[in-house]
């Protein structure tokens, strides 16, 4: 049997890997150069309290580092 995954860690492992795509156009090395996964998490769920779009947050995110 072949298990779906939830929404919330499809949306969690897309915006982390957007995450980590933003930080290697903008500083030159991954998310993880600079933040922990702990971190990543948890910007992941100030993300999902905000109606912003994931491009915008992520991107003010990266700039403020």
């Amino acid at each position: 049997m072949v298990k779906q995954m939830t929404e919330l860690a499809q949306n969690r492992i897309n915006f982390i890997d957007q995450l980590h795509q933003t930080f290697l156009m903008r500083k030159g090395h991954g998310a993880f150069a600079y933040i922990s996964i702990s971190d990543a998490l948890s910007l992941f769920d100030k993300f999902t309290g905000t109606s912003e779009s994931a491009d915008l947050f992520i991107t003010r995110f990266v700039r403020s580092l």
